[in-house]
């Protein structure tokens, strides 16, 4: 019959895991955030090192990389939502999981045989592209299974805990990428990643979720929910599908606080995607360091965001979600600008350690201010529709980063009260400025309550 299910109860805020069924999805998070970076890293060198060395064609190899891993979140992520609202959380998470596990393992045929580099780097996008195509159900469910394990007034502490496993899985993971596959292979680190994703899918096992308790701000909207059985053909199917997508995007535009989210942040990241863009070419032109010293710039971001993440668990139930939420926002847009001003290494990374405290903060903000305004049954169709959002709106800014910084400014140099603008620290600067124009939306937009709860 299986193990009763752990109900959160008022005493969870004195576990350091909240309670028992979070701290087995906690545990098994922690093994795939680690594994997922170092493996996507992994990939990159070993493409780029390994399988085109040398070749012309191995920035265009890389790049491919990246638009595999890409594409499903603006693609897939939208229908995902749609699913994740009908099927059983729990269930389809240990589904992704033993599909992600087999797909790694699959990888290891192509890889094995004498076959031309050309072939072997399809067969990586192509399990790439699945795999990641799985990750957007996987991370629709989580959110869903996570409204459901954790108390309203602990998902801030959730939240906080998650983005801390990723800080440090960000900071750990790419230093052990590069010596694991080159010293190991990449074989092993197929390996490695299938049984990470083994791993996950045994601690989401062992989870007995409780029975959903309902969160929304209002009454809920009306959902098309009609039956897709044997007797429904394709057409119907899809029609419902369709519908049932619609009835998500008119809740995200119709309630004010995940629409007021959800465009602050699509605005926040037209700006930041300049950063991710262009941040090796500010360190080596604007402040005139080596490249290999850029490394560093991760380690400080990344540091920051482990403080960040660990303090706003416990300040955004005090402070509320969404008081907490705009401030950060203002935060990463005047770091941003602020780094755009620094000439020397050291000074920077102290204010990219800044940045990477309050991105952190508003990253663990977000999480419980979109759960507690969304109906449970809406919660994979609103996850699905805000990820796809902000990344088209990360992938454009990237895109027009790097036209920009080669061609419309190439070359440009002014100065103002004293300041000298060159063409990356003006973008990054424009970029600080359009960050903040994101939190003056959500300021006007998001109302403000002084808890969770």
């Amino acid at each position: 019959m299986g193990a009763t299910p752990t109900l959160p109860t008022a005493h969870s805020k004195r576990a350091t895991l909240i309670n028992r069924d979070f701290a087995w999805l906690w545990s098994g998070q922690v093994v795939t955030d680690l594994g997922s970076v170092v493996f996507n890293t992994a990939l990159v060198v070993w493409v780029a090192a390994v399988l085109a060395r040398g070749q012309f064609w191995a920035p265009l190899a890389v790049s491919g990389l990246l638009l595999a891993q890409s594409l499903p979140m603006l693609l897939v992520r939208p229908l995902a939502g749609v699913f994740v609202d009908r099927w059983d959380a729990r269930r389809t998470m240990l589904w992704m999981d033993a599909i992600r596990a087999v797909l790694a393992a699959v990888l290891l045929v192509p890889l094995a045989l004498p076959l031309d580099p050309i072939r072997q780097l399809l067969a990586v996008y192509g399990v790439v592209l699945l795999t990641s195509a799985c990750g957007q159900f996987f991370n629709s469910a989580l959110l869903t299974l996570i409204n459901d394990l954790v108390p309203e007034a602990d998902l801030s502490r959730a939240s906080g805990l998650s983005e801390t496993t990723w800080s440090i899985a960000s900071v750990v993971g790419p230093p052990l990428a590069a010596p694991l596959v080159l010293g190991l292979g990449i074989e092993c680190l197929l390996i490695l990643n299938a049984g990470s994703f083994v791993v996950s899918c045994l601690t989401v096992w062992v989870i007995r979720p409780h029975h959903p308790v309902k969160r929304d701000d209002g009454p809920a909207p009306r959902v098309s929910r009609e039956p897709w059985g044997p007797t429904v053909d394709n057409a119907d199917i899809g029609r419902q599908v369709l519908n049932e997508l619609r009835d998500g995007l008119r809740f995200v535009m119709g309630n004010s606080t995940v629409r007021t989210a959800t465009i602050a942040i699509s605005i926040a990241l037209l700006g930041a995607g300049v950063l991710h863009a262009l941040d090796y070419f500010f360190v080596t032109q604007s402040l005139r360091a080596s490249p290999t010293l850029y490394g560093f710039v991760g380690l400080a971001f990344g540091g920051g965001s482990i403080i960040g993440a660990l303090l706003t668990g416990w300040i955004a139930p005090r402070l509320g979600v969404a008081r907490t939420f705009i401030y950060a926002l203002f935060g990463v847009g005047f770091a941003v600008v602020l780094l755009s001003r620094q000439t020397s290494l050291i000074p920077a990374l102290i204010v990219w350690a800044a940045l990477g405290m309050v991105n952190s903060t508003t990253n663990v903000a977000l999480t419980p201010l979109l759960l507690g305004a969304t109906p449970r049954e809406l919660v994979g169709r609103m996850n699905a529709l805000f990820f796809t959002a902000i990344s088209a709106a990360s992938l454009l800014s990237s895109a027009s980063a790097g036209w920009l910084a080669s061609g419309v400014l190439r070359g440009f140099s002014a100065s103002l009260l004293g300041m000298r603008f060159g063409p990356v620290d003006t973008l990054l600067t424009l970029t600080g400025v359009l960050i903040c124009v994101g939190g003056l939306y959500a300021a006007l937009g998001l109302p403000c309550k002084s808890s969770v709860g």
